[in-house]
């Protein structure tokens, strides 16, 4: 049960990493958002629309799918090594 949980922290931790690399980027310049803005909500109407505009909502939604997947990867993984 130990190693389930800790290749599931692991998996989903490499899983967020990998999600943030690969997602976060600015769809106008292409450079890594800062995870302060991605975490942050926005306030006012200037940061509701620079937040449309930057599709953070889709942008956390896949960041955070990618470290669910793995997750899902990690508990399997522990679920087949513990098995063995």
């Amino acid at each position: 049960m130990r190693n389930v949980i800790l290749l599931a922290v692991v998996f989903g931790l490499v899983g967020l990493v990998l999600g943030y690399l690969i997602f976060a980027r600015a769809p106008i310049t292409g450079e890594l958002i800062a995870i302060r803005n991605l975490v942050d909500p926005p306030t006012g109407l200037v940061g509701n629309i620079v937040s449309e505009l930057s599709q953070f909502a889709e942008i956390r939604r896949n960041i955070l799918l990618t470290g669910g997947g793995g997750l899902v990867v990690g508990v399997v993984l522990g679920v087949v090594v513990s098995r063995r």
